[in-house]
């Protein structure tokens, strides 16, 4: 398999296993209608980013999980998503991308539910890199500032999965479709859903524009992430401890821990947020990132939060209720990062029984 050509395939609900494929081969499958063809159109998932070896190593270490994966990533399309069905700013941002690049070949999907996918080729191939999503946002922020749209900003995190071209909505019935720059310009919502009321093979544009000035705009991107980045460095190491939280929790979230207490510091922070009042889904988000970073497995840190958050309760009398499932309509990003944190939960009988080859291996193709 060629490098950085790996990305994590979710077929069904994004609460279904992830697997691991040939990123691009899957996505041209999906896009050129292929899948459809072949009367694959039913839901499912790809991740944004693409990965190398190192997410096969993990993946394969950690149970089949790609749950707290910190790798060098890269992606070829990158995606700005319109989470609404706004089609001014769809519109705004269309041809915003079209002045600023001189092109034509800008690529958009109709979601199937009520947003819009607006893509950028990132055909000056910035190499992978650990800090990619982090640049890859705010090259897309300042995208969107500059055509002045709002953008759903939670898909820049590594482990986002987005849905693949020319599958059906589950609950719409409608399928995420290509739509041309033209005819976004020209069609109503009902037009558009009229137009995705079938898969097509519709395929993928190639890039005809600028690809200085986007190269120019990505290294733009690159000098403002490395610039808060100095300055969140600067800010830790030259403030104090806030004197109204415990001196090992801020010296934990700040600078991690020696590898014989991980596993007991982590339980104790997240025993004293919860014993303060927070929230179980409070407690996993601050805590989750801390544990991976100083080398727990993605299981461990989440049993050691859940622990101290359960002999918090059990301290207050209270009933142990630790991380609870949220609404997946209501709560979308919630639901996928409580998906990833309950990756390692036993599994229905068949969930991993795929109808084509696409899983990938150490070896290759399964």
């Amino acid at each position: 398999m060629p490098t950085f050509n790996v990305g994590a395939f979710v077929l069904g609900a994004p609460t279904s296993p992830r697997v691991l494929v040939h990123h691009e081969d899957l996505f041209v499958a999906y896009a050129d209608g292929t899948m459809a063809e072949r009367g694959e159109d039913r839901e499912a998932y790809l991740s944004h980013f693409v990965f190398g070896e190192e997410l096969q190593r993990y993946y394969a270490a950690n149970r089949n999980s790609v749950a707290g994966f910190a790798g060098p990533c890269w992606c070829r399309w990158l995606v700005l998503d319109i989470d609404r069905p706004d089609l001014a700013d769809a519109r705004r941002l269309v041809m915003y991308l079209r002045q600023r690049y001189d092109t034509d070949d800008v690529l958009i999907y109709f979601s199937g539910a009520k947003g819009l996918h607006v893509a950028v080729e990132l055909v000056h191939n910035p190499p992978p890199s650990v800090g990619f999503p982090a640049v890859a946002k705010a090259f897309a922020e300042n995208i969107a500032r500059a055509a002045g749209v709002a953008i759903d900003l939670a898909i820049y995190d590594r482990n986002h999965i987005i849905r693949l071209p020319n599958t059906r909505h589950p609950k719409t019935g409608l399928y995420k479709r290509r739509i041309d720059a033209d005819d976004l310009l020209r069609l109503d919502i009902e037009g558009i859903r009229r137009h995705a009321a079938h898969p097509a093979g519709d395929g993928l544009p190639t890039w005809r524009g600028d690809t200085a000035r986007l190269a120019a705009d990505w290294q733009n991107a690159e000098a403002e992430t490395a610039r808060a980045t100095e300055g969140r460095t600067a800010t830790y190491r030259d403030s104090r401890p806030d004197e109204r939280a415990p001196r090992y929790l801020i010296e934990f979230l700040r600078f991690g821990v020696e590898s014989g207490e991980r596993a007991t510091m982590l339980f104790r922070a997240s025993a004293w947020l919860a014993e303060q009042g927070a929230p179980p889904s409070l407690v996993f988000a601050l805590l989750t990132e801390p544990g991976l970073d100083c080398g727990l497995s993605p299981s461990e840190t989440a049993r050691q939060i859940k622990c101290g958050i359960e002999h918090a309760l059990r301290q207050r009398g209270a009933t142990p209720t630790a991380d609870p499932r949220p609404d997946p309509v209501l709560e979308p990003d919630a639901f996928e990062a409580w998906a990833i944190r309950h990756e390692n939960d036993p599994l229905p009988e068949g969930a991993t029984d795929f109808l084509f080859g696409a899983n990938v291996s150490e070896g290759g193709t399964t």
